[in-house]
């Protein structure tokens, strides 16, 4: 089963190195694969940090996060916690 949500980008700079990095070190403690996708169709998964910052998500940008596996509800709950959070940025 895959579970989805999309969210806003709400911190000031967007997906730069910085939450990259975050989302990247918050997935790793998951068994499932998340994605997440821009709403050019652009894809990225969450276990890289180059994919990441190739989806090129500024503020206010809605982002769709999909998680597979065996804890993706839990992997979905904490991407969208740590995005609505604005990456503890502001």
């Amino acid at each position: 089963m895959t579970v989805k949500q999309t969210v806003e980008i709400k911190n000031r700079l967007g997906m730069h190195a910085r939450p990259a990095m975050k989302l990247f070190e918050l997935v790793q403690s998951f068994e499932s694969e998340v994605m997440l996708r821009n709403d050019a169709g652009i894809e990225a998964e969450a276990s890289s940090v180059i994919a990441l910052l190739m989806l090129d998500s500024p503020k206010g940008q809605q982002i769709e996060i999909e998680a597979t596996g065996p804890d993706e509800a839990q992997a979905l709950e904490a991407v969208l916690n740590l995005i609505n959070s604005g990456f503890d940025e502001d």
